[in-house]
């Protein structure tokens, strides 16, 4: 028979390139740098099917688009027994797949199939919709940081789109022939259940068998070309995101979102990335990943103000990159010669880096939890660390930490002035305290967050908290060193930190601060400081619960609550701040439209409270603005730079004395009274 020999010839030479592309990707991402992602494989199992098989990001993001991709995809899952079968079926047209014979379950699977693959149609055909004429900025890119992507050829999306609807047409047409030509009592059995087959059947019974046996024949073949077509396109396109999104969500990061990757300075070779072969293999598959969706993009308050990141196009630029040093990569040759730097003019330039605020919105809404935030600051640290080119106003910010401890340099004997002319018990005087208040550097030094540091301490001596500070015994914990990309100077503040917390036998510490409870929370165990670290409005939520303080003086008034990214999408903190300001009688609480996990950065994040952003590129401005939409009283934050970027967008837009911001502590003292 000539369709077994054709059919043999024709699977070696498409599946032997795609195993050779294949086996490249591979040995390329051998090649990369180690990290260790190889625990709690239960946990790792759970997210494949939760967020790979399960869709979740898809199905909880945008509408339609999202389940259009969940009907491709389990199209894809669902159809892929029956490709098996049709292979088969050229050396044996008798063969059914184990379990799928139509005495048995084969008859509802083809049921099923023939569903499934009607709204894979539907969805394709929205696509081509989005693709051909509403042309969605999501999907051709978001200017000027996209213009690059935006310029580019698109016709890649729809290749793909039309081998799939050939795919789902090609399957109806071969049952439709076989149901019209033959008479085995097997085959005509699965009739009754492949109902759009039989459909098409129906239609086809009109044309002569000789007819239909060669539309059988030609619809056999054309799905097998389409397959092993779309095979060999996988490796070299931005669908190869369907092979590499399962493995990519299996060894996703489990560590707590807020903490960043641990730097061994004594060991490491470099302190920084600023070349193609220092990413780790994780983050090699992450490029391999990335479906281009443009989600992250989207989802980027950098993007949306106008700078010039994107973090698709930086993906999409480090990928393309990766691919154009393949065989350098393979032969072992890439070094730091011939361009090989990325960082700067050659590739990633460095506003690009400085862009970022570290939201990591475009990390909780990519799809296969793609780490952006890491990469980025992994660049910065070459920056920072190898080639000390950064913006010019962090020269003050990092004077500030190495001499007096904090971002403004102003002096540590003025850590504790806050508290002049009122009681507040210092740890050496009283080791036994329960909690330790860490006031951090803007509740010590920042005028209005001092403000917050003071309703923080009314809070705690009326619920009879045992509560201490370590007063000018206090020094920074290094994050903002940390997230701009001075790892040095970072590890330096957080050993001398944890050697005072540890001289102190400190357990619990109580924080105002988002950033200062992330770095502390989940981070300072990278250097053994292990605390049980609780923020204040958890704190409070907790102490109103157990009747310790009550909340009986009415603020009327409608106020909206603005996550902190380092206190919401960071640690999942959303529900505590809210319970707190609904407890507070005559206030009603009015939600954002971008609130909880979809909340958009204030700005001020990953070094941006002391670096000075243009106004006309201001990502508070665009953050007030949401606010104001919900026509409120009060904005109400659980940040000291929230709140300084709620309050300067206030006043930039002339409304800060009829809207005024007030920390979640701040609202809780006054309800006190």
């Amino acid at each position: 028979m000539i369709t077994p020999f054709l059919l043999t010839l024709v699977l070696l030479v498409g599946v032997g390139l795609f195993s050779y592309t294949l086996y490249r990707r591979f040995i390329l991402l051998q090649a990369a740098p180690p990290d260790y992602r190889f625990d709690r494989i239960g946990e790792r199992i759970k997210g494949v099917l939760v967020y790979a098989f399960g869709q979740k990001k898809f199905l909880l993001g945008e509408q339609p688009a999202g389940l259009m991709h969940f009907l491709i995809f389990w199209g894809f899952m669902v159809v892929s027994a029956r490709t098996l079968s049709l292979f088969a079926q050229g050396y044996d047209p008798k063969f059914y797949l184990p379990g799928l014979h139509p005495d048995g379950l084969g008859g509802p699977y083809l049921l099923l199939k023939d569903l499934v693959e009607a709204g894979v149609i539907a969805a394709v055909l929205i696509a081509l919709y989005r693709w051909l004429l509403s042309h969605p900025a999501r999907l051709y890119g978001f200017k000027p940081a996209e213009s690059k992507l935006a310029g580019q050829s698109h016709w890649e999306a729809l290749v793909i789109l039309f081998l799939i609807f050939g795919l789902m047409v090609t399957d109806f047409l071969y049952d439709a022939a076989r149901f019209t030509i033959e008479s085995d009592p097997l085959i005509l059995s699965e009739k009754r259940w492949a109902v759009i087959g039989s459909a098409v059947g129906s239609l086809m019974s009109r044309i002569d068998p000789d007819t239909a046996k060669i539309v059988g024949a030609l619809s056999w073949w054309a799905h097998i070309l389409i397959i092993l077509t779309f095979l060999n396109l996988l490796p070299r396109s931005k669908h190869f995101h369907i092979i590499t999104s399962i493995p990519n969500v299996f060894f996703r990061k489990l560590e707590p979102a807020g903490a960043l990757r641990f730097m061994d300075l004594e060991k490491s070779d470099s302190y920084g990335t600023s070349r193609i072969d220092q990413f780790t293999w994780k983050q090699v598959l992450d490029m391999y990943s990335c479906t281009e969706c443009g989600r992250c993009s989207s989802a980027c308050p950098a993007t949306a103000s106008g700078k010039p990141l994107a973090p698709r196009q930086l993906l999409l630029d480090l990928r393309d990159y990766l691919y154009s040093r393949e065989n350098e990569l393979l032969q072992k040759k890439v070094g730091g010669q011939d361009g090989a730097n990325i960082v700067g003019e050659t590739l990633i330039h460095d506003d690009v880096l400085w862009s970022c605020t570290t939201c990591r919105a475009c990390e909780e809404a990519c799809p296969v939890l793609i780490e952006y935030v890491d990469k980025i600051v992994d660049m910065r640290r070459h920056l920072v660390q190898e080639e000390a080119r950064f913006p010019s106003e962090l020269n003050r910010t990092f004077k500030g930490m190495e001499t007096q401890s904090n971002p403004w340099g102003i002096s540590q004997e003025d850590r504790d002035a806050w508290a002049q002319g009122i009681e507040v018990p210092r740890i050496s005087e009283h080791p036994d305290a329960e909690f330790l208040y860490y006031v951090g550097c803007a509740g010590a030094f920042d005028d209005r967050s001092k403000k917050t540091t003071l309703a923080t301490v009314k809070i705690l001596k009326k619920a009879g908290v045992k509560f201490a500070i370590l007063g000018k015994e206090e020094l920074c914990n290094g994050e903002t060193a940390r997230r701009i990309g001075n790892e040095y100077l970072f590890q330096t503040m957080a050993r001398s930190l944890i050697e005072i917390l540890e001289r102190y036998g400190v357990k619990k510490i109580l924080t105002n601060c988002p950033h200062c409870f992330n770095t502390l929370k989940n981070e300072y165990p990278q250097f053994g400081g292990n605390y049980e670290v609780i923020h204040a409005a958890q704190f409070v939520q907790q102490l109103i619960r157990e009747g310790k303080i009550a909340l009986a003086q009415e603020l009327p008034g409608k106020v909206t609550y603005h996550d902190s990214c380092y206190y919401g999408r960071y640690n999942q903190v959303y529900d505590a701040p809210r319970e707190v300001i609904r407890g507070i009688p005559g206030t009603e609480l009015q939600e954002m439209k971008h609130c909880r996990h979809d909340a958009m950065c204030c700005g001020a994040g990953g070094g941006w409270m002391w670096m000075e952003e243009p106004k006309d590129k201001r990502v508070n401005y665009i953050r007030v603005q949401q606010a104001l939409e919900t026509n409120p009283d009060i904005i109400a934050v659980s940040c000291p730079y929230c709140m300084t970027m709620m309050e300067d967008g206030l006043k930039a837009k002339g409304m800060d004395e009829k809207v005024k911001t007030l920390d979640v502590m701040e609202l809780v003292e006054r309800a006190m009274k």
